[in-house]
């Protein structure tokens, strides 16, 4: 997954009471809850332009110059009888297409998948990488609540955008914004700074 850096928050603290695997929690150190609403599988498109990096809006703006060889039409004129004709003619290649070309096609698209648990678990895939980690949302008495998540393990394998960055022990924190099928990650209280689009696959 592309690696997502955020300024620090005094709830980093929050990260280091999320319990390990297996381990007692002897009593509350912080007051939270974790919504329900969010629990489920979700979708990034990382090359929406919400989520997408400058480097990549602008190699996807540079304009495509054509490659090989163009072939013109032979347009020929001649005159018959003082009148002045044209004949045009075009060369018109179809390249057949079937279902089976389709499903062969390779998308060019970088998706990551999220998937929230409701005991705070999360687990995601993008390209050949997946990563485990912790998640805690808290809600606060004014504003949006606040997602803090803590990447656990990942396999350091390469991503769908092509970058390879071991996120182990990596922290996120950002506000929640969410509102049925489409949650944001955004960097203010009032959701106008978003930076990650999310969309609801699976409940």
């Amino acid at each position: 997954m592309e690696p997502i850096s955020f300024a620090s928050f005094s709830l980093a603290s929050i990260l280091a009471s999320l319990p390990v695997n297996g381990e007692a929690v002897s009593k509350p150190t912080v007051t939270t809850h974790i919504s329900p609403a969010i629990a489920g599988q979700w979708e990034i498109d990382l090359d929406s332009g919400i989520t997408m990096t400058k480097e990549a809006q602008a190699k996807q703006a540079a304009p495509k110059l054509p490659t090989g060889k163009i072939d013109e039409p032979k347009v020929s004129a001649d005159a018959e009888g003082g009148v002045l004709t044209q004949n045009e003619k075009r060369i018109v290649k179809v390249q057949p297409t079937s279902s089976k070309n389709l499903l062969t096609a390779k998308s060019t698209q970088c998706r990551e998948i999220y998937n929230f648990a409701a005991d705070n678990e999360m687990w995601a895939v993008s390209g050949k990488e997946w990563t485990y980690g912790r998640y805690l949302v808290t809600h606060r008495d004014e504003g949006l609540p606040i997602i803090a998540l803590k990447t656990v393990y990942d396999n350091n394998e390469v991503d769908c955008s092509g970058n390879q960055v071991d996120q182990t022990g990596e922290a996120l924190i950002a506000f929640l914004n969410h509102e049925g099928n489409k949650m944001q990650w955004c960097a203010d209280p009032e959701g106008t700074e978003c930076f990650m689009n999310f969309t609801r696959i699976l409940p």
